[in-house]
């Protein structure tokens, strides 16, 4: 099977299986880029011919694409912040719009003090521990610490932890149900910066996702109550303590939150400096610091 007839076949199987034609555009390209080994097989390589072993993984591919399970599973591999991350079923899967807190963190750490080149940062809700780790890698004097309730999903940020050379320099904390601060407090940390995407899916609304969400992404990672907002509540509450006069804490936000999550940080003393817009103008990263 050359590389064109695979690219082909992928799209036509999830066409048929009522995928977008972007989407399918889309995973075709990535599956034959990481199956060959080449950016763009499909244009630079279009007649090259699959190896047996590399037509087993493709093959193997399209009976899970088939049945739903996201491609960064399939492949259990995903780009962040220009890193390679590991990933299956044991943490959320990594996506462009968390590459937005990653970059709004890096804006926002030089600010806080220009004579300050070693910054304490915490990632409450690590999950594949995407952001704590292209922060430690951006930042190679920085100390970051990295709190989540699964068990399993710190194995996996520290896999990936060890994979991208940072394993070093963050610490993996067990986190305590409903209490985002408790791991945090026995170190007694001012940290001068805190960021989190915590779960923010309302918990009727996991049901009607698409199902390589529903059926595969872990929902303890996407249930945020009743309305979505029960750890923003959490956190706004309990994280007061950890943060340096002048340090920030930055949260994504789920399509239409903004206002209310603003409400409830400005609630408990805190100071909305500014939200930041993803790519589709989804208000998705909200800024805030602690009137002091």
């Amino acid at each position: 099977m050359t590389i064109a007839q695979a690219h082909a076949q992928t799209q036509s199987i999830l066409s048929a299986a009522n995928c977008e034609k972007k989407e399918a555009q889309a995973t075709a390209r990535i599956l034959l880029d990481e199956i060959s080994g080449v950016a763009h097989a499909h244009l630079m390589r279009p007649e090259g011919v699959l190896s047996p072993a590399q037509k087993l993984r493709f093959d193997a591919a399209l009976i899970e694409l088939q049945k739903g399970r996201p491609l960064a599973y399939v492949l259990a591999t995903r780009e962040f912040c220009g890193l390679r991350f590991t990933c299956d079923e044991r943490a959320l899967i990594p996506r462009p719009e968390t590459e937005l807190l990653v970059e709004a963190a890096l804006e926002k750490l030089p600010s806080q003090n220009s004579l300050l080149k070693t910054y304490t940062i915490a990632d409450l809700g690590t999950g594949s521990g995407c952001i704590a780790i292209s922060l430690a890698h951006a930042l190679p004097d920085a100390e970051i610490y990295a709190t989540d309730i699964s068990p399993a999903a710190l194995e996996l940020a520290r896999e990936n932890a060890v994979a991208n050379g940072v394993d070093a320099r963050i610490h993996f904390l067990s986190g305590i149900e409903n209490d985002w601060a408790a791991p945090l407090r026995e170190y007694s940390l001012p940290c001068d910066l805190i960021v989190s995407n915590p779960p923010y899916i309302p918990r009727e609304e996991i049901e009607i996702l698409p199902c390589e969400i529903r059926d595969y992404e872990p929902h303890r990672a996407l249930d945020g109550g009743s309305d979505g907002l029960d750890c923003y509540r959490q956190i706004a509450s309990q994280c007061q303590t950890l943060l340096k006069p002048d340090g920030a804490l930055m949260c994504e936000l789920g399509a239409e939150q903004f206002s209310d999550v603003r409400a409830i940080f400005e609630r408990q003393n805190w100071r909305v400096e500014n939200l930041i817009l993803d790519f589709a103008g989804i208000e998705r990263i909200l800024v805030a610091q602690l009137n002091r």
